[in-house]
Order: structure tokens, then C-alpha cells, then sequence
């Protein structure tokens, strides 16, 4: 259906672009029948790139990001995440990426979508903590969906004393 539509535009665009020419007889009422024609072509594509949009940026998505603070003395080595008592995702991080996260970067770590209502995530961290003594803490949280996009940030810093390691989760809704 959308590939008879394209092909509709096109021939409306060759059309006015004089490489298929009209019958000669009909051409004087044609201009305003193209324009119409035309008019509701650009409509359709227009109602066509919306709901390819939707199709390809649902509304139920949810994306989980972790970020380190800049200049923070924690060091990431494996989070295990859980939503809803699920897994969620699982990642490794070697030193290369981890050296990316401390300069500002922010790695997706769970991306999938969600049904509206209250959500809980649970994270199994295991790192070094400023001092260089390992850790393994698990933190969660709860956060409510609604029909937006929703962005939930974890983010790794380090306390006021800089002895141990903080988390805190951030959440947005994108439109």
C-alpha cells in the first residue's frame, strides 16, 4: 500500500517535472486537478512519516543509561540489571569503556518498552570504590511510566568524604 503511494508521488513529480508528458487535450483542466492531487499526495506523506515514527520510536519505550560523574575516583566493573524482578541487561565494563564513561559519557545499558504504570528497577554494581577496596552494592528504584518516552539515568559519583561510592538515578520523559 505505501509502495502504491510512493509510486503515485513519483509520478505526480515526473509528471510536473514535464518528463512524462499529458495528453494534449486534457491539458487544460489537468493544472488544477494536479494541484489537488498533489496537495493530497504531500498530506499522505505526511500522515505516512508520522506513523512510520510512531512505528519506529513507540511511545512505551524506556531506556535505562549509566554515567559516572567526571572526576569521580569510582571505578565500574559489571552492573546487572533487573526491572520489574526481570533481567534486564547485563554488561562488562572493559577499561577503555570505562575510561569513555568518566569523561562525560552515558552507556544504554537496557532499552525496550514498558507498559504505563509503576516500574521498580534493581542493579547488582560491582566495582573498586575511591580507596581501591572492591564493592558490591545493589540499588533500586521506583519510578512511574506514563504514555512518553522515558529516560531513566544511574549515575555513579563519588560521596562528600570521596571514601566510597554514590549512586543516584535521574529520570526524563522525551516527547
Amino acid at each position: 500500500m505505501i509502495r502504491g503511494r510512493l509510486f503515485a508521488l513519483f509520478v505526480l513529480g515526473m509528471t510536473t517535472a514535464g518528463i512524462f508528458p499529458l495528453a494534449q487535450a486534457s491539458e487544460a483542466k489537468l493544472p488544477g486537478d494536479l494541484q489537488s492531487l498533489k496537495m493530497d499526495l504531500i498530506t499522505l506523506n505526511r500522515e505516512i512519516t508520522q506513523l512510520e515514527n510512531e512505528l519506529m520510536f513507540p511511545s512505551a519505550e524506556t531506556a535505562v543509561v549509566v554515567s559516572v560523574e567526571a572526576g569521580s575516583g569510582m571505578r565500574l566493573v559489571d552492573i546487572n540489571l533487573m526491572i520489574d524482578d526481570k533481567s534486564a541487561g547485563y554488561y562488562y565494563y572493559s577499561d577503555t569503556e570505562f575510561a569513555a564513561l568518566s569523561k562525560g559519557g552515558m552507556h544504554r545499558l537496557y532499552a525496550g518498552n514498558l507498559t504505563s504504570g509503576q516500574h521498580s528497577i534493581k542493579a547488582v554494581i560491582t566495582g573498586y570504590e575511591p580507596g581501591g577496596k572492591d564493592f558490591q552494592r545493589t540499588v533500586t528504584y521506583t519510578f512511574s511510566k506514563g504514555a512518553q518516552r522515558k529516560v531513566v539515568e544511574l549515575k555513579a559519583s563519588d560521596n562528600a568524604t570521596r571514601t566510597q561510592g554514590d549512586f543516584r538515578f535521574r529520570e526524563w520523559e522525551i516527547q
